[in-house]
Parts: C-alpha cells; sequence; structure tokens
C-alpha cells in the first residue's frame, strides 16, 4: 500500500519578507516604523521627494506576505566631484525592521539589495549596532571624521577641566592671549544673513573650488538652497567672507536655546587664513551661545577650530562607506552631510513648541 502524505494536517510556511520595488501606497506604511520621530511626515516630501539633482527616489521596501511595510533602507541621492568627476552616490539612511523580524538575517537582506543601488553608498552618524552590521557586510569604517566644542559656561568641575584645556589649546596654538591674535587680512568682508547670496555667486564659488577637493558632494546653489534654506523645519544662518567684493566661503551654522552649531562650509579646500577668519567671526559674533561644535573631515578645518578655542572630542562620529571599487580618496564631510543634522534640526524646532 503507498504511503500518502496527508497535507490536509500541514501547516503552511512561514513566508519570509520580500524586498518589492518602490510604489507611493508604502509610504504609509513606512512611516509607521518611525513613529518615535514625530515629526518625519513633515520632512518626507523635501528629504525624497524633491532631489536637488533631479535624482530618483529609490529605497529598499520590505514586504510581509500581505503586502505590509515592515523594513525599509531610505536613500538620498546627491551628486559627488570624486577627483574631477561628477558622479551619482547614495547616502544610506532610515534603516528599519519590525522588531518581529529581527534576528532572522533580513536586515542583511536588505543591505545586500541596497548594494545593487549604487557604486558607492555613504552611512553617516550611525549606530552602534548598525556598525557591527555594516562592518560584517564589507562596509569601511572612515575614521577621518571628527568631533570638536567649544564650552563657554563653567558649571561645574568637569566644565572647569575642559575650559582650561581650552585655553591651554590656544597657548600652544599661539592664539593666546587675545591681543596676539591677528584679525581677518586686509580687503576681508565677514558678515551674517539669514539667506544664501545669488545662485551666480554661490555656483561660481562652487566652481572655482570644486576640483581643490578629492571628494565631495556637490555643493552648488541648488543643493545649499534645497539643505538648508528649503528645510521644513530648520533655520540657518549665512555666513558669508568676501575679498575685495567677491564671494570667497560661506559658513553655515545653526542655534538652538544657547548651542551653536557649525554645519556646512563652501570655500577652498586649502586657505587657512579664510577659514580662521569665518571661525573667529562666529565665535565673536556669537557671543550669547554658551556652548559650540563642529563636525568635519577636514584637517585644516580642526586647526583653525583649535586655535579659536575648541577641543576635539575623543569621540568619533561614525562615517562608513561602500564601494563597488574601494578608494583612498578622502571625502570631506561636515555635519550637514549627516541625515542626522537635518533630523535634528527638525527635533529642535518642535521643541520649541512651534508644532
Amino acid at each position: 500500500m503507498t504511503d500518502v502524505a496527508d497535507h490536509s494536517q500541514s501547516k503552511p510556511e512561514q513566508q519570509f519578507p520580500r524586498c518589492v520595488p518602490w510604489q507611493g501606497k508604502y509610504q504609509d506604511g513606512v512611516l509607521g516604523l518611525f513613529l518615535d520621530v514625530g515629526h518625519k511626515r513633515k520632512l518626507w516630501d523635501w528629504q525624497f521627494e524633491s532631489n536637488p539633482f533631479s535624482l530618483p527616489f529609490s529605497p529598499v521596501v520590505m514586504v510581509d506576505d500581505q503586502d505590509q511595510v515592515v523594513g525599509f533602507n531610505g536613500v538620498m541621492p546627491v551628486m559627488a566631484e570624486d577627483a574631477g568627476v561628477e558622479r551619482p552616490v547614495l547616502w544610506s539612511c532610515d534603516f528599519f525592521l519590525a522588531e518581529a523580524w529581527r534576528g532572522k538575517g533580513l536586515g542583511s537582506e536588505i543591505k545586500h539589495e541596497l548594494h545593487q543601488k549604487s557604486p558607492i553608498i555613504m552611512a553617516f552618524g550611525i549606530s552602534d549596532r548598525a556598525s557591527d552590521v555594516l562592518q560584517h557586510l564589507g562596509w569601511v569604517s572612515d575614521t577621518s571624521v571628527e568631533s570638536y566644542r567649544m564650552i563657554r559656561r563653567i558649571s561645574g568641575w568637569r566644565t572647569w577641566v575642559f575650559v582650561a584645556l581650552q585655553l591651554a589649546n590656544r597657548v600652544v596654538r599661539g592664539a593666546w592671549p587675545p591681543w596676539k591674535q591677528r584679525g581677518p587680512e586686509a580687503g576681508m568682508r565677514l558678515s551674517v544673513h539669514s539667506f544664501l547670496p545669488g545662485k551666480d555667486r554661490v555656483d561660481n564659488l562652487w566652481r572655482s573650488c570644486a576640483g581643490g577637493y578629492e571628494r565631495i558632494v556637490v555643493r552648488n546653489y541648488k543643493y545649499l538652497d534645497w539643505r538648508y534654506q528649503q528645510h521644513p523645519l530648520g533655520r540657518y544662518a549665512f555666513v558669508r567672507a568676501e575679498r575685495a567684493g567677491e564671494l570667497a566661503g560661506i559658513l553655515v551654522v545653526r542655534t538652538h536655546g544657547e548651542h551653536l552649531r557649525i554645519v556646512d562650509y563652501l570655500g577652498p579646500c586649502r586657505d587657512h587664513p579664510l577659514k580662521k577668519a569665518m571661525i573667529d567671526y562666529v565665535v565673536s559674533r556669537w557671543r550669547h551661545v554658551t556652548q559650540m561644535s563642529a563636525v568635519t573631515s577636514d584637517d585644516q578645518f580642526g586647526d583653525c577650530l583649535g586655535a579659536a578655542g575648541f577641543i576635539r572630542m575623543r569621540g568619533k562620529p561614525r562615517f562608513f562607506r561602500y564601494e563597488a571599487e574601494p578608494s583612498d580618496r578622502k571625502w570631506f564631510i561636515m555635519a550637514g552631510d549627516s541625515d542626522g543634522e537635518f533630523l535634528q534640526a527638525g527635533s529642535d524646532f518642535c521643541d520649541r513648541g512651534a508644532l
């Protein structure tokens, strides 16, 4: 007698989630994964649907057998100048996997799908757990990015020590006492504005300095306007440096309460006097803030921050790269390159009670 399996008693196998092409119908499901970020919906169109370079939004979406979103890896495509060649690259952001599906290897599956999106992918300001996953999948940990901080109000013995270190730093670098400091070079004019200079001036500045960087996200007017002026929640200020009437540099800063962040820089790659003058101007102009911070991969910028009294922090912001063809060329990175900065800007805006 032939044995016959009783399929009526067997249970259907569990269907693992799968990655699917992006469709607008998944937006609400994705936003449901980020309920702890109350302002995420207000950022969505700006972050993902209004790309300054007209590049398409093509994230990784994972759905279950009911077509419900259980995993997501957002992407922000930008143009970058890479050894004189302009090319599209991807910022990876907003990675999330529903708790019920964690520990099953699906996070790695999402990342493998992400790897098909671009030959160069970057992630900045990620968690401990995410960094372990990325290293396991072949991403390179780039340790060139440093964090700097200045404290101007003493509130305990720890801040006493920090302020003492700041003063020692300035003495070692020859920036103390104050009367030894030199002001801006002759013919340089510094000013602060709530808006960018005109498009032609910004684009001319970008074209004049782009070739000096090994690798840098294109910082033309379209990008800076989108990134800072069009941010639906962020409020930024723009420090301009002019030489003989010509735009020489732009420093982007943001304040929240008594904290000022130096967020971005557009200007020559190697111009110590310019960077120093702009940082000194910020330190003097915003005398009321009790704390200042900056993040950068530029060692010259870091040297100017140190001369102004900033301390390089022990911990480094996590910056990872995935490249189909690995390269040692150095990226110019500032805090504004991180999606963490514009998320923080949104959170700070909400803290003011504006929402």
